[in-house]
Order: C-alpha cells, then sequence, then structure tokens
C-alpha cells in the first residue's frame, strides 16, 4: 500500500511539473511579444499599431476563452483539453516565428491565444481535484510561482535572445523557442496525465460566442487603449463589450432558470469565498504587470537601460514573488486568511515607498525594496488564489478555475492599460503609489474571508 500510495504520489508531481510546465509558456508569451514589438515593426515594415496588435491579438483570445477552456475540460476530459491546447499553442508559436507579414503574425497570435485557453485553466482543475491539504498548498504554490517566472521571463529571456540575435533570427527565436519546450511538454503530458472518464454536457455555444465577444472587446480596448492615446473607438468598443458581458449574464441566468447547461454557473459567486476572493484576486493583480510594465518603461525613459537589461532589472521581483509564494504552504490552512492580509500591506508598503523616490533608481535599496513588494505579492496570491476555490464542490470546479484565470488573467491587461496610461500622463512615481494604494485597498476584500475561512477551518 504504502508503496502504491509513494508511486502515486511522484507520478501525480510529475504531472504537475508537465502542467506548470506549459503554464510557464502561457504566461511568458504574454509579456514576450512586448519586448518584441519593436522589432517586429522594423523587421516586418508596420505600423506601430499594427505591431501592438500582433501582441494584443494573444491577450485576447487568451483572456476571453478560459471559461470556455474551463468548461470543455470538464465537459471533455483534462487530459485531451490541456494536450490539444499546447499542441495548438506549438504549432502556432512556429507560424508566429516564421510569419513573413503582419496578418499571418496576428492570425497565428491569435490562434496561441486560444491554444493557452484550452491549456490553462486545466493546471487549477488538476490541483484541485488530484492535490489536497498541504500538497495542495504546495502545488498552489508552484502554479503561482510559474506565472511570476513566466511573465518576467518574457521580458528579461525575451530581451536576451533578441539581443543576441541567434541564427540571424532576432525576433522570431522568442516564439520558435517554444516548439522543442511545447514538444517535451507534449510528451510528458501524453505519458504522466491520467485520463478521466467524463460525461460531455451539450456546449452553449451561444454563451461561448457571447462571452468571447465581450471579453475580447473589453481586453482589446485595455490592451490597445494606451497605444492610440484612448480614441472615442477605444472607449466604445469597451462600453459595447461591457453591454455583451451583461447580455451573457442574462443568458446565463435564463439557462438555469430553464435547467439548461449555461457555460458558467453564476451559483459559483455564491459560494463563500468566492466574490472576495475575486475582488481582491483583480485589485493585487493589477499591480503585477503594473510594476513589470511601468519600471522596465522607466529604466528605459530614465536610466538608459536597454530592453534586456531593464527585463533583467525586474528579476529581484521575481526572485521575490517565488520565495514569498513558499510559506503558503508551510502556514497552517486556518492561517492562510492573516497571510494574504500580510502578504497584500507588505506589497502596498514597498510600492509606496518605491513610489516616493518617483523613479526606481538603480541601487541595492530599490532592488530590496522591489523584492520584498514580490515577496509581498508571493505571499498573498497563492493562499488568496486557494480561499477563493476553497470551498467550491467538485463538480463547480470547472466554473471556479474558469473565473479565478480569468480574474487574474484580465486584471494584468488592466494593469498594464490602467498604470501605462498613469505612467504616461504623472510618471513612476505616481503609479506605484496608486498600485500600492490598490493592493492596500485589496486587504479589504480579503479581510471579508477570514470568518468564514476561520469556520472552516
Amino acid at each position: 500500500m504504502t508503496v502504491v500510495a509513494t508511486i502515486g504520489a511522484r507520478r501525480r508531481w510529475l504531472a504537475l511539473t508537465v502542467v506548470l510546465a506549459g503554464q510557464f509558456m502561457a504566461s511568458m508569451d504574454t509579456t514576450v511579444g512586448n519586448i518584441a514589438a519593436p522589432s517586429i515593426q522594423r523587421d516586418l515594415g508596420v505600423e506601430p499599431g499594427t505591431a501592438a496588435l500582433a501582441v494584443a491579438a494573444y491577450t485576447l483570445m487568451y483572456a476571453s476563452l478560459l471559461i470556455t477552456g474551463a468548461r470543455l475540460g470538464s465537459d471533455r476530459g483534462r487530459r485531451r483539453l490541456f494536450l490539444i491546447g499546447i499542441a495548438v499553442f506549438t504549432v502556432s508559436s512556429v507560424v508566429t516565428g516564421a510569419a513573413p507579414g503582419a496578418i499571418v503574425l496576428i492570425g497565428a497570435r491569435a490562434v496561441q491565444g486560444v491554444g493557452a485557453a484550452m491549456a490553462v485553466p486545466q493546471a487549477i482543475s488538476f490541483i484541485q481535484a488530484d492535490f489536497a491539504g498541504t500538497a495542495r498548498a504546495r502545488a498552489l504554490a508552484a502554479y503561482g510561482a510559474m506565472i511570476s517566472l513566466g511573465a518576467t521571463a518574457g521580458l528579461a529571456l525575451g530581451g536576451a535572445l533578441i539581443g543576441l540575435d541567434i541564427l540571424g533570427l532576432g525576433w522570431r527565436i522568442v516564439f520558435l523557442i517554444n516548439l522543442p519546450v511545447g514538444l517535451v511538454v507534449l510528451a510528458g503530458a501524453a505519458r504522466l496525465l491520467p485520463a478521466i472518464a467524463v460525461a460531455p454536457r451539450r456546449l452553449d455555444l451561444i454563451g461561448v460566442g457571447m462571452l468571447t465577444v465581450g471579453a475580447a472587446a473589453v481586453t482589446g480596448a485595455l490592451a490597445l487603449g494606451p497605444d492610440t492615446g484612448w480614441s472615442r473607438l477605444d472607449w466604445a468598443i469597451g462600453a459595447l463589450g461591457i453591454a455583451v458581458v451583461a447580455a451573457f449574464v442574462a443568458w446565463q441566468r435564463n439557462q438555469l432558470a430553464r435547467n439548461g447547461s449555461p457555460l458558467f454557473d453564476l451559483r459559483i459567486m455564491a459560494v463563500p469565498g468566492v466574490r472576495p476572493g475575486l475582488v481582491a484576486l483583480l485589485l493585487s493583480g493589477t499591480t503585477y504587470t503594473g510594476v513589470l510594465f511601468c519600471v522596465a518603461a522607466d529604466l528605459q525613459d530614465h536610466h538608459g537601460y536597454g530592453a534586456a537589461a531593464a527585463g533583467l532589472a525586474l528579476v529581484p521581483f521575481a526572485v521575490g514573488f517565488g520565495i514569498g509564494s513558499a510559506p503558503g504552504s508551510l502556514v497552517p490552512h486556518r492561517r492562510h486568511p492573516a497571510l494574504t492580509i500580510v502578504g497584500l500591506g507588505i506589497l502596498g508598503a514597498c510600492l509606496i515607498a518605491l513610489g516616493a523616490a518617483d523613479h526606481l533608481r538603480p541601487s541595492a535599496a530599490g532592488v530590496l525594496v522591489l523584492g520584498a513588494a514580490g515577496f509581498g505579492y508571493g505571499a498573498c496570491f497563492t493562499p488568496l488564489l486557494g480561499l477563493t476555490v476553497a470551498h467550491v464542490r467538485p463538480d463547480q470546479v470547472p466554473d471556479a478555475t474558469g473565473i479565478a484565470t480569468t480574474t487574474f488573467q484580465f486584471s494584468f491587461v488592466l494593469g498594464v492599460a490602467l498604470f501605462g496610461s498613469v505612467y504616461a500622463a504623472a510618471g513612476l512615481g505616481r503609479a506605484l503609489e496608486i498600485m500600492g494604494t490598490l493592493a492596500c485597498v485589496a486587504i479589504l476584500p480579503a479581510a471579508a474571508m477570514c470568518p468564514a475561512d476561520s469556520r472552516a477551518g
């Protein structure tokens, strides 16, 4: 019995490693396009808006299809959806890297986003279904670390690879590198991920269409607004997206009332911890990409850093996040609400302190405070994510997975749009101060989770 249990546990952790490698690739591609955009513009001879659209196409499809990806994983099998998603992501990465022009590039990036949206939601579902207790906390900590490390690697590693100009490929190498990694992930997933029997339900195609259009419109307005100066068209597209999302919610309620098969079961929002957890994830998540974007921009605009050097300067933030993720697996579950509040407090205080300096000057003190901010975010993110989905029933895991991944992915887009605009108008200091304030405000919904989780613990 002990030998069998040990082998099973080892297999689960190996499977998790494979799943997290897929998450790492998806996270890396959310930021690597920003580094590659200037080179793409020069190499293909396209306008800045076209290059920005190529960057945004991935995020648009990724963010808008996460709930659908989670539902398909539940109904068609997590293993199958993960394999298909990674295959689509890998092939479209190669097409992106070989793109002869803007149209192919934008289309391939969009398909990359589709592949990521199919694969990524299966990670939390896998953790929530196959891990429990301390093991689940450790798995969520590793998951959170991969999100941070992947996004930071997109800046640091992406800039370094472009600078090295390997085989004369320039920017193309940052997408082509997904081929060998994707093949390894596919081989590992095919061997290690368990095939679980499922009972397919009718897919709410109307709901899929409404959510995809609405989410893509909102995400697109946020992603392109800073580059276009927030034109009337941006505001109109964003407003249209909000209206379509509202119509989607009404449609899902109608499906529930008729005992239909909604794409997203709105009853998940009544589960203890879900609503305050999502609010806290949204508020704190905006600070993450806000820091990555604004600090990298400031180092280049005011300190003469190149793109690669600016990306490397953000490594302390990612390392701090990774170290900060560890306490979530060491502290008892009943203490996770308190850990979340402490982490948010550290994050907010450090960002406000950095903002008071107006510029993040390259210094030992600046590195330490930036690393401490990453530590605070890592300390709050892992337990916050776990608390958000802690009370859902097994049959609700896909809905919880979909809404949680959509929320923090949307927060990443919102962070760049909001704080990119603040940075352009008022400078890094004001942007960091607002980020720190939002992190402190996130303490309020996090604190609202304490009573329910205290009773559960």
